[in-house]
């Protein structure tokens, strides 16, 4: 009985690749599995399924059976796998960003004199003078100036009736500002006495050690920056509004013109979306631009701040001995440090044992220092054979 029911396994073995193979090439694997899975059951065999799993682009199913006879194990697997994809790459639509001119710095801070039509004046010296906040006078030139910028927008508008509304409650008065200019302003928020006048100075001509000797102590610094459609009087005046509230005695200014290119352009860009397929792809508009770029100058201002305060400057002083410790002390080329040239005196003990040494005696003609300077010889030049009496 034992040999028949191997023969039988071993036939449905058989049969069972046989079936897998015609599945292969088109037959039915799910009435093969029936039919192996009931003559299996009449004979005590038992089976599991490894199930079936359907994924996205193609399908995958597996069978497993098991039997046991009398302690014989046996195990058969029929699998069959199916991949199908229907993946094509689709040419995408042109861009429909529009093109447009450039717009780039290529320049820095420069000198006071500068090649602009709304740079400085080239007699720079109409920068260095007093403002007083007590003469209506200058007050006037200063918000007559500023006063006939447009603001920048809505905001600048609003910005300016608040700020008039705090210059009333006593705040610091910043007219000025929403007109065109980029401010940074680092002055120390001590406010100006009345009738305390600003003084200005070009910041290459004053010496800053004699300042700090004088007894002014550093108390910041005011960086502005103006749009293209601002000179450079503009963001002068500028610098001085901002400092005006605060109590400055000097301040330094420097600066100059910062060149930039400029364009204006009309564009009809394209419309957003598009229509795209495997072989060509559809926009619904193209892009087009013209213009014209041009040089411009956007005046830039840096302004330091001092005031007479004696007791800050002797506070923020660095001890001289303690500078001089740690103070670079260059060495000039081509010498040595003294350090390296100082050798140590002898002993008085070494002094006795050592005897002097006497300088050989060169051989040569002996002259008088006066035939030598009679016979006309070069500085520097290579004499050998005489000695000098």
């Amino acid at each position: 009985m034992k040999k028949v029911i191997e023969l039988l396994i071993v036939g449905f073995i058989a049969t069972a690749g046989a079936y897998a193979d015609d599945y292969v090439q088109g037959s039915n694997l799910n009435q093969t599995l029936a039919d192996l899975r009931q003559m299996m059951q009449g004979l005590g065999y038992s089976q599991a399924d490894g199930g079936e799993a359907v994924a996205t682009g193609g399908t995958a199913s597996s069978e497993s059976m098991a039997a046991a006879v009398s302690g014989d194990t046996m195990s058969a697997v029929v699998m069959d796998t199916t991949s199908i994809s229907n993946y094509q790459a689709r040419t995408p639509p042109l861009s429909t960003v529009p093109p447009y001119l450039p717009y780039w710095t290529h320049g820095g801070w420069g000198t006071l004199k500068a090649y602009f039509p709304n740079g400085p004046t080239v007699y720079d010296q109409v920068y260095e003078r007093t403002f007083n906040p007590a003469d209506p006078d200058d007050m006037r030139e200063l918000r007559g100036v500023l006063g006939s910028l447009p603001h920048d927008g809505p905001l600048g508008l609003l910005g300016s009736i608040l700020n008039g509304v705090g210059a009333l409650l006593g705040g610091p008065d910043y007219f000025h500002r929403g007109r065109g200019f980029e401010i940074a302003n680092a002055l120390i928020r001590d406010r100006r006495p009345a009738g305390k006048p600003l003084v200005i100075f070009i910041d290459s001509n004053v010496d800053r050690n004699l300042l700090q000797k004088a007894g002014y102590a550093y108390v910041g610094k005011v960086s502005l920056e103006g749009k293209i459609d601002r000179n450079w009087d503009h963001v002068y005046d500028a610098a001085v509004a901002e400092t005006l509230p605060w109590d400055v005695d000097i301040l330094l200014i420097s600066g100059g013109m910062k060149g930039v290119t400029v364009g204006s352009t009309v564009a009809f860009p394209g419309g957003a979306g598009g229509f795209s397929q495997v072989n060509y792809s559809l926009s619904l508009f193209g892009g087009f631009s013209s213009g014209i770029t041009e040089g411009k100058g956007k005046a830039i201002v840096s302004a330091e701040g001092y005031r007479y305060w004696p007791e800050a400057a002797n506070r923020r002083r660095i001890p001289k001995f303690l500078y001089d410790k740690f103070r670079v002390k260059p060495t000039p080329a081509g010498q040595t440090s003294a350090k390296a040239v100082q050798k140590p005196a002898p002993t008085a003990s070494a002094a006795a044992q050592e005897p002097k040494r006497q300088e050989p005696r060169r051989p040569g003609v002996e002259v008088s220092q006066q035939l030598y300077d009679m016979a006309g010889f070069q500085a520097g030049q290579p004499i050998q054979n005489v000695r000098i009496k």
